[in-house]
């Protein structure tokens, strides 16, 4: 790519603006496809795989073929930045996949919120048909500990620990020792 293409490809970016790993105005196809197949093998891309998955793609088992192939591909990476341009798309994947991934957080994150809202209105309402001299002392401290860490997991506010600590005087069995 001479200087001045390159000047102009500059100021057309500017004006406007395209993906860097968009087809290129002065790429050929067929440098677009090779430049395609090196951009899809991911982070542990390279000229010499990708010339491999295409041989193989196009069932091509001549070794002549396969070494001019890497010859130019080699130069067209060089001359149309495959490297940089495949840097970039990596970049932007990984923005929409953490893009999607928050999304699901979010989501499951507000499910998990109208379930426990749901479940503490049923609590309530349960609660409000009780006699309070049915309950133990210990009954009403455990619902209240389990109803504030509940609320508080869903708000965000603590991490979840799945590991159930015992109470003071309870002995917890795993697993292993069940039956015993």
């Amino acid at each position: 790519m001479t200087d001045i293409e390159k000047a102009i490809e500059e100021a057309r970016a500017a004006v406007m603006p395209f993906e860097s790993w968009e087809r290129l105005t002065n790429e050929s196809g067929a440098a677009y496809a090779a430049f395609c197949a090196f951009r899809d093998l991911g982070f542990e891309r390279n000229i010499r795989k990708a010339v491999d998955a295409w041989q193989q793609a196009a069932l091509e088992k001549d070794e002549a073929k396969r070494g001019k192939r890497y010859r130019v591909w080699r130069n067209w990476c060089s001359a149309y930045r495959w490297r940089e341009r495949a840097a970039d798309y990596d970049r932007y994947t990984e923005k929409l996949k953490q893009a999607e991934l928050r999304k699901t957080i979010e989501a499951q994150g507000e499910k998990h919120r109208v379930i426990t809202g749901k479940m503490l209105a049923v609590v309530e309402k349960k609660l409000d048909l009780m006699d309070p001299a049915d309950l133990s002392q210990g009954t009403v401290t455990e619902w209240v500990e389990t109803a504030i860490r509940a609320e508080r997991e869903a708000a965000g506010m603590v991490a979840h620990n799945s590991r159930a600590e015992p109470k003071q005087g309870e002995i917890n069995f795993t697993p292993e020792f069940e039956g015993l």
